[in-house]
């Protein structure tokens, strides 16, 4: 319920479309309309209060041969009427040079650039308060940077971590190397929300499997671990099965597109996205510092036949990953922790979205951390110059990064996943030596998360 706040002013017309018509030479008025939601109606007098001070009071005069001017403000809206400003002052202006025969006139145009001026203070107040917020944020991931020069961090298998054996196993090599940050699984690959979600849709399709708790998290919080939720975000079996209408679609067979064992949801559906940011907010809310999204991205398959929401052109699916990351950022923000997305490690090097809607430039504006799946083994022979990508950690992931680094403002968001698997200590700790060479967070990726503390140990 709105309610609409009529002030008394001016002769003048003005369309709220900015357009002014000839003017006429009989009385004129201009129209202005604010509303505002019904919750912040004044009972008594019936008249809706503005978050900040329109018009002067005083200025205002009641005159029966006035028009009244009625003032708009549309819900959960801090600018108002921004893209109308310049037409309006225009129009004031051309109205006061061309009818010089209402004294008011002159009266008006200061109240309104007033107006304008007080909009656009507010504003501003509104961006620097963001920054505030935004850089409590990032005190706790800071402290690592400032004191311990890095993020260095292993992925903790969401499933094993149920086991008592397995969880000591983590907690001893957490304390006794270099690590001072694990990344938990908030849902995984085969759509299980891996603790105690209050998100309804999860509990509906039957995807929760509870293996930790918020106790267990408050462990690694209590001893100064920085904590991170992985959600695989567009790749989730349970969810395209329960809403085949949110899935990527199969034209040819008329069914769910599979891809071997994976089951893609569309980054253009609403009913999708919307359960990705609630799960997101969730984790947030239970402990995490940082969600990390992975699979955030479109099917990596030349199959013609599937179907989206939105046509699947290079346009429409990097706008679709980056806009939706950027909703999960805000929300994120606001309930205090940060966001990171998982992308492949060539998006680094490709100008190109690779069809998947990962672009470097586009989704770093819409996070906080990019992680790159920089694997040796992963880039295709004569990657960088080389015949074995998989025999060169260190060269591969250099050159990896250095075409990452050239694209971006700022290369303390660029934390890169890094492999451990397929490779020796000495070669695991290559790839690390690599990430630190450029004085960059790291993250190490084991499946299975079975880590040798060899590799762990050093400077």
């Amino acid at each position: 319920m709105y309610k609409t706040l009529t002030i008394s002013s001016v002769v003048m017309i003005l369309a709220f479309s900015g357009y002014v018509s000839e003017v006429p030479s009989s009385k004129v008025s201009i129209s202005i309309e604010i509303d505002f939601p019904e919750e912040n109606i004044d009972k008594k007098t019936n008249v809706g209060k503005p978050e900040v001070e329109v018009l002067d009071k005083e200025k205002i005069e009641v005159n029966e041969e006035v028009k009244s001017i009625s003032v708009t403000k549309k819900l959960n809206e801090q600018v108002l009427i921004t893209s109308h400003v310049n037409n309006y002052k225009s129009n004031i202006n051309l109205l006061v040079e061309n009818d010089k025969k209402y004294g008011l006139l002159e009266e008006t145009k200061y109240l309104l650039e007033r107006y304008f001026d007080l909009l656009k203070k507010k504003k501003e107040e509104k961006l620097q308060k963001e920054r505030i917020e935004k850089q409590k944020l990032f005190w706790q991931h800071n402290k690592y940077i400032e004191y311990e020069k890095a993020i260095r961090g292993i992925y903790i298998n969401g499933y094993l971590y149920g086991n008592d054996s397995f969880k000591e196993k983590m907690h001893d090599l957490v304390f006794s190397t270099k690590i001072n940050a694990v990344v938990i699984d908030i849902k995984s690959d085969n759509g299980h929300v891996l603790y105690e979600t209050k998100v309804e849709e999860a509990i509906n399709i039957n995807s929760v499997r509870i293996k930790y708790s918020e106790t267990d998290l408050s462990f690694y919080k209590n001893n100064d671990i920085y904590l991170i939720g992985r959600l695989v975000a567009f790749q989730d079996p349970l969810f395209a099965k329960k809403h085949p209408e949110s899935a990527v679609w199969d034209k040819k067979n008329d069914t769910i597109y599979k891809q071997g064992k994976q089951y893609f949801l569309d980054p253009s559906d609403l009913k999708a996205r919307k359960y990705i940011l609630d799960l997101a907010v969730d984790a947030c809310r239970i402990g995490f510092n940082e969600i990390q999204l992975d699979y955030i991205r479109y099917p990596d398959s030349q199959y013609k036949y599937m179907k989206f929401d939105l046509e699947s052109t290079v346009e429409n699916r990097t706008l679709s990953i980056q806009s939706f990351l950027y909703n999960v950022q805000q929300e994120l923000h606001s309930e205090g922790c940060l966001l990171s997305a998982d992308i492949f490690g060539y998006v680094l090097t490709n100008r190109a979205d690779g069809g998947i809607g990962q672009n470097l430039e586009s989704i770093i504006t819409s996070v906080d951390f990019i992680s790159p799946m920089v694997y040796p083994s992963h880039y295709s022979r004569g990657s960088f110059g080389y015949e074995s990508p998989n025999n060169h950690p260190f060269e591969i992931v250099t050159s990896a990064l250095e075409d990452g680094i050239e694209r971006i403002d700022d290369k303390r968001q660029l934390r890169p996943y890094l492999q451990s698997f397929w490779h020796t200590d000495e070669e695991i700790r290559e790839g690390i030596r690599a990430a630190e060479d450029k004085n960059l967070s790291w993250i190490l990726w084991n499946s299975i998360s079975n880590y040798s503390y060899e590799s762990l140990i050093g400077d």
